[in-house]
């Protein structure tokens, strides 16, 4: 099977699994308003996506040894579940309007508020009014939700004892990671001084502990050894690293579909690679021009593609292209150790391909 066709497969297998465990959950809440939570959160996760890390898990599975890999349906859903916990709480952060075209889940929020209750402003520390303190209120909250259902998923599931507990291990330790991730990106924005090593930090936290801790999960579930779980734990790492340096590509290169205006990155001050080897590599009125851009909400459309042009042109994005490129044939030696399956070396293989040549 195709790698595209594979991507398509198992993504309506996760679909169909989230749909069926949120229907549980929509049916068992009793209260009017939680019934709504549920819906609200169902929807979220259901948006059209990649669905890459759940995919992952059940191909890390499939890669160990063949087996009944349907056992792994149910549960490969929970690194889906932890990875919408953490974009409606990005959404918050990033003061973001819209995920995947649509509403964010604390502007759903803010609508709902303001439907069925009466509206009011008030002079509080951080809002100015009842539906934003409502809104931003839920969205942390149901952000919560969705990374204790990760776990519901698996603590809910057949799974023997000792494999819920190994699996709890990896996605915790996985979610403190992506966390210590966010921290260094939030940091990072406001650091004159941000260097490579600390976008590295940042990136292996935030991008790839995610995507790492879906293939070590689903590789634990089929009784990986402790080498193949090495091996795959450092191939992830890297891989993902990749897949966050493409994400910046992306995000300034025209006819992507990142689903943000082109430059949205760059606006909101956040220190790529790409825009620190273009301050490294840029003479004083490149530099001038590009941070006339980062961090700078208001700059306008012709400013960001001036910038993006001046950025082309210190070859930084060929030099991320690169970097990124290094890191993926340096992951592959390291898939080529874990003695996989054919199937799963193969898909592996094409997975970190694709994660650099993606458009979106």
């Amino acid at each position: 099977m195709e790698f595209e066709q594979i991507l398509e497969k198992y993504r309506s297998t996760v679909d169909k699994e989230i749909n069926r465990f949120f229907e549980r959950k929509i049916e068992e809440a009793e209260d009017r308003f939680l019934k709504t939570s549920y819906k609200y959160l169902k929807g979220f996760v259901l948006r059209p996506g990649k669905r890459i890390r759940p995919i992952a898990a059940i191909m890390a599975y499939k890669a160990i040894k063949e087996g009944n890999e349907e056992q792994i349906y149910p549960v490969s859903i929970s690194p889906e579940l932890f990875h919408a916990s953490s974009l409606i709480h990005d959404d918050i952060m990033d003061e973001d309007m819209l995920r995947r075209n649509k509403k964010t889940m604390h502007r759903l929020f803010e609508d709902y508020f303001k439907k069925n209750f009466r509206d009011k402003m008030y002079n509080g520390s951080i809002f100015d009014s009842y539906s934003k303190r409502f809104s931003v209120s839920m969205g942390i909250i149901q952000g919560n939700m969705l990374y204790s259902l990760s776990f519901s998923s698996i603590l809910d599931s057949k799974l023997d004892e000792k494999m819920k507990s190994l699996s709890l291990g990896i996605l915790n330790k996985g979610y403190c990671k992506t966390n210590e991730g966010q921290i260094f990106d939030l940091t990072m924005a406001a650091n004159e001084k941000a260097d490579e090593k600390g976008y590295t930090d940042m990136a292996m936290g935030k991008t790839a502990s995610p995507l790492s801790a879906a293939i070590l999960f689903g590789a634990t579930l089929n009784n990986a050894t402790p080498f193949q779980i090495e091996q795959l734990e450092k191939y992830s790492l890297l891989v993902g690293l990749a897949f966050q340096i493409q994400d910046d590509i992306i995000d300034i290169s025209e006819g992507m579909k990142k689903g943000r205006g082109i430059g949205s990155d760059l606006k909101r001050g956040n220190k790529t690679l790409i825009v620190m080897k273009a301050l490294q590599e840029g003479n004083e009125k490149q530099r001038k021009l590009i941070l006339n851009v980062v961090g700078n909400d208001k700059a306008t459309n012709s400013e960001v593609i001036g910038a993006i042009k001046t950025i082309e042109e210190t070859n930084s994005l060929k030099y991320a292209s690169d970097y990124a490129n290094n890191r993926v044939n340096e992951a592959k030696k390291y898939l080529k150790k874990a003695k996989l399956t054919r199937e799963g070396c193969e898909f592996f293989s094409n997975f970190a391909d694709y994660v650099v040549r993606r458009k979106t």
